[in-house]
This record gives structure tokens, C-alpha cells and sequence, in this order.
């Protein structure tokens, strides 16, 4: 019993050394890597963006008299049907089916003839080499569907992740300042018909805080005063299933991405977010986080449903 507890703990301590250590290894690989592609896909996503947002608002328009589950589950079936119709087309189906034919005929070859060990060793070597190919067969398209597949994501993600402000309820605007800002700028939140500000700002940790209540339904613009520039943060205050921009970032284009309804702030100001704290849509099934878990298993179910029909193998 002692050497089973040992393995036990012992065990666990690995696992932990092991995990920190690959959570290490992929925060300094991210620190080498960001740099090299942020001047790359923050561009691409300045302009992406806009386009995204218009083309999500004109999608979920039809949807917005539905509850939000059903729109959401609406959006997941039309998802894995596009999704199972985009790798059809954009992948070797005779190539992966000629490698799941191989795999096939070589595991009935080792049955047969397991007594023969050139056989078994030959029929062990082209299913290894059988399921090689069928890998690179279905990686090629989800590599070339990932980029879509997130600005999709990202789109459904400001829907059904955070909620709009109900009236008189109240929140935090944050706003967060570059690590190089020598010193906090003097800002000014401008009255809107969308808030009564009741505390702010105050500054902690590099950041000014403001705390406000919502007022007014409808889609509003802050607008606060650093120095001479006006810079603009959109808030929403209504019910239902609404486009919520939490936060409006900077150049980062891993927060672009996340964050795609507004435009990257300016690059000559110090200021690296402007971020509204939303409560988080509240659903075991479309909830925020769950909304993801949802969009995956009825995606794929519908994807293994109608693969039949439309002829497609992977």
C-alpha cells in the first residue's frame, strides 16, 4: 500500500513539474514568436474586422426576434454543414480515401497472416505510412479553414459571451495604460445620456477607473478627453442577445482578434485597452464559455449526420 501511495504522490509531482514546464516552454515561445507575426496580423486585422462585424450583424439581424439558444443552435447546424462542404472541397478526398482503404486491407492483412512476420512487419509499415498521409489529408484544410473559423468565432463570441447593461445597473470602465507610460494622462469621461458616472477616475496599477450606471437603452459612444484627442468606446444598455464590445484594444492582434467590433485604438497614444466590464451571459447551455462547448458538439453532430449525404470522408 506505501509503494502505491508513493507512486501516487510521487506521480503527481511529475505531472504537475511536467505541466509547468510545457506552460513555461510555451510562454517563451510566445514571447519569441509574438513579436515576429504581430507586425503581420495586426494590419490584416484592422482590416478584417470591420468587414466580419458588418457581415455578423447582417447575420444575426434575422435572428434577433429568436431566443438566443435557438439562434445559436440555428448558427450551429449552418456551421457544420459549411464547415463539412469546406472540406470537402478543399481537401484530397480521393487521397483519404485511398488512405483509409490502405489502413484497412493492411490490418485485415495482419490478421490473416500474423504468423508471417515479413508480412506482419510490411502490413505494420504501410498502415504507419497510410496514416501519415491521411494526416497531412485533413490537416491541410484545417489549415486552411482556421483563419475564417476564428473571425467567426470572435463574432459569435461578442453575442454570447457578455450581455448589454440593464438599466441602472451598475459597472467599472477601465482604462489600461502601455508598461512604457511614464506617467498617467490626464483624462476626462464626457457626460452621455448611456451613463451616470458616479466615481472616477481613479487611478491603481497603471490603469484609470472609472464606476458608472446605465442609464438609457440603446447603443451609446463614451467619449473621453487625453490631452487633445478625443478617443471613443462604445456601450450597450438594452436586453437580449446584442453585439457587446468589451473592450476596444490596441495594436495586439491576439486582442484584435478577440475583440473585433471596434477599431484598434490610436498608435501615438500610451494607452493599450479601453475595457467595459459586461456581465457575462448567464446559461448552462449558450452561457458564456458554454456557448463554445454548445457550437462544437452540435456542429459535429451535424457534420457526422449529414457526411453521408454529402459524400465527404475524413
Amino acid at each position: 500500500m506505501s509503494a502505491i501511495n508513493w507512486l501516487l504522490v510521487n506521480g503527481g509531482d511529475a505531472a504537475l513539474w511536467l505541466w509547468a514546464g510545457v506552460k513555461h516552454a510555451l510562454t517563451e515561445a510566445w514571447h519569441w514568436v509574438d513579436p515576429l507575426v504581430n507586425p503581420v496580423l495586426s494590419p490584416l486585422f484592422a482590416v478584417l474586422n470591420p468587414v466580419c462585424t458588418a457581415i455578423g450583424d447582417a447575420v444575426y439581424a434575422p435572428l434577433a426576434a429568436l431566443p438566443s439558444w435557438l439562434g445559436l443552435t440555428l448558427l450551429s447546424v449552418i456551421g457544420g454543414i459549411v464547415m463539412l462542404l469546406a472540406f470537402r472541397y478543399a481537401s484530397n478526398q480521393a487521397g483519404i480515401g485511398r488512405a483509409k482503404d490502405d489502413i484497412k486491407a493492411n490490418l485485415l492483412a495482419l490478421k490473416l497472416f500474423k504468423d508471417d512476420l515479413r508480412v506482419t512487419f510490411q502490413s505494420q509499415w504501410r498502415i504507419l505510412w497510410a496514416i501519415l498521409r491521411l494526416q497531412r489529408y485533413v490537416l491541410t484544410p484545417v489549415i486552411l479553414l482556421t483563419l475564417p473559423m476564428l473571425l467567426g468565432l470572435a463574432q459569435m463570441g461578442i453575442r454570447h459571451q457578455w450581455r448589454p447593461l440593464m438599466p441602472g445597473e451598475q459597472t467599472n470602465i477601465r482604462m489600461s495604460f502601455a508598461p512604457d507610460a511614464t506617467e498617467l494622462q490626464a483624462v476626462t469621461l464626457e457626460p452621455s445620456m448611456g451613463i451616470d458616472i458616479e466615481v472616477g477616475p481613479i487611478p491603481g496599477d497603471g490603469d484609470l477607473v472609472w464606476r458608472v450606471r446605465a442609464a438609457e437603452p440603446g447603443r451609446h459612444t463614451l467619449q473621453f478627453r487625453v490631452g487633445d484627442q478625443t478617443i471613443e468606446k462604445e456601450l450597450v444598455v438594452g436586453t437580449g442577445c446584442e453585439r457587446v464590445s468589451a473592450t476596444r484594444t490596441a495594436s495586439a492582434w491576439a486582442t484584435q482578434l478577440l475583440h473585433p467590433a471596434e477599431p484598434r485604438l490610436p498608435s501615438d497614444l500610451p494607452i493599450s485597452a479601453i475595457a467595459i466590464a459586461y456581465p457575462s451571459v448567464d446559461s448552462i447551455i449558450h452561457g458564456a464559455n458554454y456557448w463554445v462547448i454548445y457550437l462544437f458538439v452540435i456542429s459535429m453532430a451535424t457534420a457526422l449526420i449529414l457526411k453521408p449525404l454529402f459524400k465527404v470522408r475524413f
